[in-house]
């Protein structure tokens, strides 16, 4: 027997119940969210690149010493001879950089040609970079992977680029921004599943801003070393040394933040075809030349 008076209509079994599986809507709120926190990482990324160019120098001079003397605990088992060699080295290249116009200004007024130091460390890996106050470190290593001074020069002249095109204080301005952002956003659920796809999420984003970092200090380098030596021969040495040997899917540029090796050197040897002068090689200066010194 019914309860329900004639006329009125049975109420449907499961009406507040979604036919959808749980398990998709799951999927369609980490993409949503994802897709969201991904448009703000670009957003926020690509304010700050425009508003970097505003911030004085002189602020990251404020906190250049300190950084400088980071490095000074790591120059003492260095040769002398070979750091003198870097700095002077270094101090041409940044001489020659100030006949290369920044974003139509001039390159000393970016950042002074006296802000620089030039610091030589004893890292196994060869490699060199660039930090807020205009310090940049080439590792002992790294002498040891090319042949000329023109192909130490390339890489020397591509960390002053990144100091004169303000990288380092982007990149670490976007650092800061996006974990603040992620912070808020993700706020205790940082360490769940779903905080940890979106932080990877935002990281992968950056790396793209850091490989066109990349490729814009390649372009001013290329023009410094043209500057400094009236051509452009041995600017893909260290490059392709790097390479060589090197087991680099191209699927991988993805994750990484540098471009991808081989292109790297495509597009540095295309610089040098172009190019209208060619020249002789400058001989490495003789305390750097690692391999000669039986590596030390």
């Amino acid at each position: 027997m019914t309860l329900l008076p004639d006329g009125n209509p049975r109420i449907p079994e499961g009406i507040n119940a979604s036919e959808e599986h749980p398990l998709r809507e799951f999927a369609q709120l980490v993409v949503g969210v994802g897709v969201l926190l991904v448009l703000l990482v670009v957003s926020l990324s690509i304010a700050v690149k425009l508003l970097v160019g505003y911030v004085p120098f002189s602020w990251e001079e404020r906190i250049a010493p300190t950084l400088a003397s980071a490095f000074v605990s790591e120059e003492e088992s260095v040769d002398s001879d070979a750091l003198r060699a870097l700095r002077t080295l270094g101090e041409q290249l940044v001489t020659a950089s100030l006949d290369v116009p920044v974003a139509g200004g001039a390159a000393g007024d970016v950042v002074p040609a006296t802000a620089f130091r030039f610091h030589l460390i004893a890292a196994d890996m060869p490699n060199a970079f660039a930090t807020l106050g205009a310090n940049i470190a080439v590792t002992r290593e790294l002498l040891a992977q090319v042949e000329s001074e023109n192909g130490l020069a390339m890489v020397v002249a591509h960390e002053i680029a990144h100091v004169q095109l303000r990288h380092p204080i982007a990149s670490a301005s976007q650092g800061v921004v996006i974990q603040l952002a992620l912070g808020m956003l993700l706020g205790s659920s940082g360490d769940s599943l779903l905080g940890g796809l979106l932080t990877t999420g935002g990281a992968v984003t950056l790396l793209s801003f850091s490989r066109d970092m990349e490729r814009e200090a390649d372009a001013r380098a290329l023009q410094i070393l043209a500057a400094h030596y009236g051509h452009l021969g041995g600017a893909d040495e260290f490059f392709h040394s790097l390479g060589d040997g090197r087991d680099e899917r191209r699927w991988l540029e993805f994750v990484q933040t540098h471009p991808n090796t081989d292109k790297r050197v495509a597009y540095i040897r295309e610089a040098m075809g172009k190019a209208v002068r060619q020249g002789e090689l400058t001989p490495l200066p003789e305390a750097l030349r690692v391999q000669e010194r039986g590596g030390e």
